[in-house]
């Protein structure tokens, strides 16, 4: 798996692709697919001068939170100072 790892896993930011190519995803816990935590850095808004409220703030993490959950994950937290978003998932 470590030889093939460019070919299963693409990390950009903001986003963790595992198995692009979905007829080699193996099924759930097997490979890579098996449940885990993402910490994502370097996550901030690009209109972050925006955010100075703490209403506001708390908008975009909710945003962020359901954004999470349409794409299949569990959401944890969210720094908008950091920018680290953390979430998990059951399989990929």
């Amino acid at each position: 798996l470590v030889g093939r790892l460019k070919d299963v896993l693409i990390l950009e930011p903001g986003e963790v692709v595992v198995y692009p190519n979905q007829l080699c995803k193996p099924v759930a816990g097997e490979g890579l697919n098996k449940p885990a935590s993402v910490v994502l850095y370097g996550c901030t808004p690009k209109a972050a001068s925006r955010l100075l409220d703490g209403g506001a703030r708390e908008r975009y993490r909710q945003r962020v939170a359901e954004m999470t959950l349409r794409k299949g994950g569990i959401f944890e937290d969210y720094d908008i100072e950091g920018g680290t978003w953390k979430f998990r998932v059951e399989h990929f």
